[in-house]
């Protein structure tokens, strides 16, 4: 029986948004096939917008022991999104730059996870909610505008 685990499931709410997500340097001319999301540590040199994702906490709650072992295993995710000051995009008519780029994309994370859930269980993610969306901040030294969408998987062993 294939199990996953927790690395698993962030590579794929990685990869969903990855096939999901349009890329917002890609529509304002940028290169295409670059790969914008991913679950590695921001970079110095990366290029922005840019999402990160990051695990927060996994916790297992037991629900049946013995023989008939199951676990019910949770992932929680910091979807970080990072854009550079200055950059914009013009995404169906509306231009979107700094913080409003930033809260369009994390409101799009949780759009593009919950319009594919069907997806992301048929690799064995048997759930996904939306929990909690930070507000928007801005780092002088770095000139990056950041926030975070917090969501949570979870699935069973069996």
């Amino acid at each position: 029986m294939f199990r996953i685990n927790s690395v698993d499931a962030i590579n794929i709410v990685r990869d969903t948004l990855r096939a999901n997500l349009a890329d917002p340097r890609y529509i304002a001319g940028g290169e295409y096939g670059r790969s914008w999301i991913h679950t590695d540590i921001p970079l110095t040199g990366a290029k922005y917008p840019r999402v990160q994702l990051k695990k927060v906490d996994n916790p297992v709650a037991i629900i049946d022991i013995g023989r008939n072992y199951m676990e019910h295993e949770m992932v929680f995710i910091n979807c970080w999104v990072y854009a550079k000051n200055g950059f914009k995009t013009t995404i169906s008519g509306t231009e979107y730059k700094n913080e409003q780029l930033v809260e369009y994309l994390l409101g799009n994370i949780g759009d593009t996870l919950k319009a594919h859930q069907e997806d992301m269980y048929a690799l064995k993610i048997d759930g996904y909610r939306k929990m909690n969306t930070t507000s928007v901040e801005y780092d002088t030294v770095t000139q990056l505008y950041y926030g975070a969408i917090t969501v949570r998987c979870w699935f069973f062993h069996r």
